[in-house]
């Protein structure tokens, strides 16, 4: 299929705006070194950026160069809030925050989310509302909410496309039915992604144009940041690393198979393991903090042959990929430097040398909160839309 004259003009206004919103303020030459477009085509396409008031210009400072100092731009920061969500597979989390992506109010809910979509949805819609009671915010205030959801999506349908990693959400849209319980833009991604996209843009991996974010909690998945930009796979479903088979007539997984990755490295996992050496932390797996445990040897052990364990299906995709970072985030990434040990030692062993011997290993610095973050980042700034910061 042949690319038309204005796909390609909104493909390189998009970029300009992805650009932009990712690092500014920034000048014409910069935004043409960043994106690779001519700079007849960035001029071009600020023209016509400022005339829609989608961007603004500040005057240029004083400098002691010779000529005519260039022009900053910036995207045109609107009043109004974004709501940011985070369906976990144990939880919904919730942040109402300013266009500048500055949290005002922030809540969280423990609730099965896998069994019933309406309930979950139900429950978001009730926390949201809290947090702009509590804030004093009007509903009609809120510009654009993002909501990250731990199972592919659809890309064409915006449907959930999987009924065995959510079971009570197969076939829902959760676009639409968060806009008929919240009204205003919705955007739905998918948590690890949005969690990739936070820790790009303000967490450990600012400044990587290639990494991996796995989300290691309840459930495990991956988000991909390639060449600078979130990777969501053709149909939506790329970073499902949970359900890869790791251990032939192993435990049996929620998604009907057995011995995939999930079941064996969760956080569910972990728990029960440590119970099973007499070690029980706490009265539920939700309130386990392992950083306060590793010191134990026999937690160290468990969570070290986890990391291995994740580390091994990590070294084929970094065979694949040939990333520059990996950031662990979740509630197992609390463990630390024992988990990413067992990690490191994965992919000494698996990972060709060449990737090996480069890749950093990082603990996401967001937290569990990653995904969160990641929703804010996508409010202000989901392409095909006004810029919001």
């Amino acid at each position: 299929m042949f690319t038309t004259q204005n796909q390609r003009i909104e493909r390189s206004r998009r970029a300009i705006l992805d650009a932009l919103n990712q690092s500014f303020p920034a000048t014409r030459q910069e935004l043409s070194r960043r994106t690779g477009l001519a700079p007849s085509t960035v001029a071009g396409i600020v023209r016509g950026l400022l005339a829609k008031g989608l961007v603004q210009e500040h005057e240029a400072a004083d400098h002691a160069g010779r000529g005519r100092p260039s022009s900053r731009l910036s995207p045109r920061r609107l009043p109004g809030y974004l709501v940011g969500i985070d369906f976990g597979h144990r939880h919904v989390s919730a942040a109402l925050a300013s266009t500048a992506q500055e949290i005002v109010a922030e809540g969280t809910v423990r609730l099965d989310v896998d069994a019933s979509a309406s309930n979950a949805l139900d429950q978001a819609a009730i926390l949201v509302a809290d947090l702009l009671e509590r804030a004093e915010v009007p509903a009609g205030s809120v510009r654009r909410t993002v909501a990250g959801i731990p199972g592919p999506i659809n890309q064409a349908t915006g449907t959930i496309q999987s009924a065995t990693i959510l079971a009570g959400w197969a076939g829902v849209r959760p676009r639409q039915e968060l806009i008929a319980r919240l009204g205003g833009e919705v955007v739905i991604a998918n948590d690890a992604e949005l969690a990739a996209l936070a820790e790009h843009t303000h967490g450990a991996g600012q400044n990587v144009s290639d990494l991996i974010y796995v989300k290691a909690s309840h459930g495990i998945g991956a988000g991909l940041i390639l060449a600078g930009r979130r990777y969501t796979g053709a149909y939506g479903a790329s970073g499902e690393i949970g359900h890869t088979l790791v251990q032939e007539g192993g435990a049996q997984c929620r998604c009907g198979q057995r011995g995939c990755l999930e079941s064996v490295v969760s956080i569910g996992e972990v728990w029960r393991q440590l119970v099973a050496a007499g070690l029980p932390p706490s009265e539920r797996p939700d309130d386990l903090f392992l950083n306060a445990l590793v010191h134990n040897p026999v937690v160290a052990r468990i969570v070290t042959d986890a990391g291995r364990r994740l580390g091994r299906v990590l070294s084929d995709l970094c065979n694949a990929l040939d990333p520059a970072m990996i950031i662990i985030g979740g509630e197992l990434a609390t463990a630390g430097d024992p988990l990413l040990e067992g990690v490191r030692e994965s992919l000494r062993r698996f990972a060709q040398p060449a990737i090996s011997d480069r890749v950093q290993i990082r603990s996401s610095p967001l937290g569990p909160r990653a995904a969160l973050v990641g929703a804010l980042t996508l409010a202000a700034t989901a392409p095909g839309a006004a810029p919001v910061r």
